[in-house]
């Protein structure tokens, strides 16, 4: 008597491992879909406004940032500006108060002339003059001496006439009465002088 052979298929989910492997691999279709993702126009609309809008917003923030610091460096350069004028101002105060003491010098020396036996003392007027001079010389202060020039207002200030032959005199400095000062070419104090005025 023959036997008919019997067939078994085991149904065991891990003992068909090789086979549910085989069946759930994805198709080429079905990885190609799987890695591209599907994107919402209207979402990617929406990120690329934001992306914009930051990017315009970040423009501003520089724009406003290098406008602050102009500003600044602006500033910062007029605070100087103002603070150095204010130090020469305050300075040129001070010197030309202290002119007065060189115009006394110049007067001893040129009256000192007549006094006998003045020599020695006029010698040391003329040291200290010198050192004083020299002193503000190296502070910045120039003395003006328009002596013989054409009278400019804007350096010497005319105190009077004096009637000249000479028409190369005519508006010249003739006498200057006061010796002017400069600090830092800018005028401290300005020389009084005569102006010669030809004669018709």
């Amino acid at each position: 008597m023959g036997h008919d052979e019997i067939k078994v298929e085991d149904k065991r989910f891990w003992a068909r491992k090789d086979k549910i492997e085989a069946d759930d691999e994805p198709s080429a279709d079905a990885r190609e879909e799987r890695s591209t993702p599907v994107i919402d126009p209207a979402e990617f609309e929406a990120v690329r406004l934001r992306a914009e809008g930051a990017e315009r917003k970040l423009q501003e923030i520089q724009a406003a940032f290098l406008a602050a610091k102009t500003d600044l460096d602006r500033a910062r350069e007029r605070v100087a500006r103002d603070a150095e004028r204010a130090v020469e101002l305050r300075f040129g105060d001070l010197v030309a108060g202290l002119l007065d003491s060189v115009d006394d010098l110049d007067r001893a020396l040129e009256h000192g002339d007549s006094a006998a036996g003045a020599g020695p003392l006029l010698k040391g007027v003329a040291i200290a003059r010198e050192r004083f001079l020299a002193a503000l010389q190296k502070a910045g202060v120039e003395r003006l001496d328009p002596q013989g020039a054409a009278y400019d207002p804007n350096v010497a200030e005319a105190v009077g006439v004096v009637p000249v032959d000479d028409p190369d005199s005519h508006d010249t400095v003739v006498t200057v009465v006061q010796a002017g000062y400069t600090l830092a070419g800018r005028i401290i104090r300005p020389a009084r002088v005569l102006v010669g005025r030809l004669v018709s």
